[in-house]
C-alpha cells in the first residue's frame, strides 16, 4: 500500500511539471521540466510494480516426508564408537501407554522410583496402566533413592539420609506406611539394597570397613550384618532368581567391571568363620573386563542375561551380557547417558533412566532394544526404580 501511495504522488508531481512544460514562457525551463516529468512518471510507474510484486503472497514449501532415521538394531558385539545422528528415536512418544505386551492376561504391574518432582527425592509408585498418576509414597527432606520391591511386593527397600549426613538402609510398607531404619550404623553410607529371592535376605554395601564391601541381612534387623567380600570395591549388587548367585560390580580387576559370586557358598565359609578376601568359596568371576566404567547390573527373570550400563563406547548405554559373561549386546545407541536398567514385564521389556541433556527421566523398551518409549517427564530426576508384577 505505501509504495502504491507513492507512486500516485509521484504521477500528481509530474503531471505538474509536466504542465509547466507545456505552458511555460522560458522554452530552455519547458525542456527542464519535460525531462523532470518524465524521470518522476518513470519512478511511478517503478514503484507501482514494486507494489504489486511485494503483495504477491509466498508460498510455504510442503512439509518433509522423508521417514525419520530408524534405531540400529542391537549386534552381538558392542556398536562402533560413532556418535549416531541427534535424531528422535521412532515410538520415543512422551508419556505413551506401552504398548509392548497385550493386556489379555495381566495387568504391566507396577514401577516404584525415586523423584525430586516435589522438591525433594522421595518414592513415587507408578501403575504402568496408568502412568499419568503416580503415587507419592514418602515425604520427607531427605533423599530417598534406590528402592527395591521385598519378592511378595508387601515391602520396600532403600536407602536414605534422613537426619544425618550418611545414607542408612530403610523399609516402608508397600503403601508407605511403617518407615524404620533397618541398619543403624551411624558414621557410615549404605546404600544399593537389593532382597534375595526368597525374602529372607538382604544384601547392601556398606563404606564401614574402609572401603566398599557387600552385606547381607535378615530385614528384621535380628542378625548382624555379614561381610561377604572383606576387600577390595564392590557394589550394587543383585540376585540370581534361583538364590545361588551375586552379581556386581568391582574393581577386583583393572577397572570396574561386572563380578558374579557363589553366594550361597561364601554365606556357609562366613558363617563358619572364614574370614579375608582370599576364601576360596568367596573369590568372584569376572563377567566384563573393559578400560572403562561398567555398573548397575540386573538379573533377567529367568536367569540367562545380565543387563547393566557402560560407559565403554563414550556415553552410557544399556547393554546385556549372557550369566557366563559372552554374547555381549549393546541395546541404546543415541546421544545421551542411558543407565539403571531394570527387568520388566516378566523379562520382555527393560525399563532405564535416561539423561539426553540436564534432566533423567525414565524410558522403557523390548528386551532386544527396541520400541523405546517415554514413562516420565517431569522436572526432578527420575532414576533407579525397581519393577514387580
Amino acid at each position: 500500500m505505501i509504495t502504491l501511495f507513492l507512486s500516485s504522488i509521484l504521477l500528481v508531481i509530474g503531471t505538474g511539471l509536466l504542465g509547466g512544460a507545456l505552458f511555460g514562457r522560458i522554452r530552455k525551463r519547458r525542456i527542464i521540466l519535460l525531462a523532470a516529468a518524465l524521470v518522476v512518471w518513470t519512478l511511478a510507474g517503478c514503484a507501482a510494480k514494486g507494489g504489486k510484486e511485494a503483495e504477491i503472497p509466498t508460498v510455504a514449501p510442503p512439509t518433509p516426508t522423508t521417514a525419520p532415521t530408524p534405531v540400529a538394531e542391537p549386534t552381538n558385539t558392542p556398536a562402533p564408537t560413532a556418535t549416531p545422528e541427534p535424531a528422535a528415536a521412532p515410538g520415543e512418544s512422551p508419556l505413551a501407554t506401552p504398548t509392548l505386551l497385550p493386556r489379555a492376561e495381566a495387568a504391566f504391574g507396577k514401577l516404584v522410583f525415586p523423584s525430586a518432582r516435589s522438591g525433594s527425592l522421595d518414592l513415587w509408585v507408578m501403575d504402568l496402566t496408568d502412568i499419568d498418576h503416580p503415587v507419592q509414597l514418602t515425604s520427607s527432606q531427605a533423599a530417598d533413592v534406590e528402592p527395591r520391591w521385598s519378592p511378595d511386593g508387601s515391602q520396600i527397600v532403600f536407602s536414605s539420609n534422613e537426619d544425618r549426613q550418611y545414607n542408612d538402609i530403610f523399609l516402608i510398607n508397600a503403601d508407605g506406611s511403617d518407615r524404620r531404619r533397618l541398619l543403624d550404623w551411624p558414621d557410615s553410607h549404605e546404600w544399593g539394597a537389593a532382597w534375595s529371592p526368597d525374602g529372607k535376605l538382604i544384601v547392601f554395601t556398606s563404606e564401614k570397613p574402609g572401603n566398599y564391601d557387600l552385606f547381607v541381612m535378615p530385614p528384621d534387623g535380628g542378625e548382624e550384618p555379614l561381610n561377604l567380600t572383606q576387600g577390595f570395591f564392590n557394589t550394587y549388587a543383585d540376585w540370581s532368581p534361583d538364590g545361588r548367585w551375586l552379581v556386581f560390580t568391582s574393581d577386583h580387576g583393572q577397572g570396574w567391571d561386572i563380578w558374579k559370586m557363589d553366594v550361597q557358598a561364601c554365606l556357609e565359609a562366613r558363617r563358619a568363620g572364614e574370614i579375608g578376601s582370599d576364601v576360596a568359596a568367596c573369590q568372584p568371576q569376572q563377567l566384563t573386563d573393559n578400560p572403562d566404567n561398567d555398573f548397575f547390573p540386573r538379573w533377567s527373570p529367568d536367569g540367562s542375561k545380565i543387563a547393566f550400563s557402560s560407559r565403554r563406547n563414550g556415553d552410557w548405554d544399556i547393554y546385556v551380557i549372557d550369566a557366563d559373561g559372552g554374547n555381549l549386546t549393546r541395546l541404546t545407541t543415541l546421544p545421551g547417558n542411558d543407565s539403571n536398567p531394570i527387568w520388566a514385564l516378566d523379562g520382555q521389556a527393560i525399563i532405564f533412566s535416561r539423561r539426553p541433556q540436564n534432566d533423567w527421566d525414565l524410558f522403557i523398551m523390548n528386551a532386544d532394544g527396541s520400541d523405546v518409549r517415554q514413562l516420565t517427564d517431569s522436572p526432578g530426576q527420575d532414576r533407579f526404580g525397581d519393577w514387580r508384577p
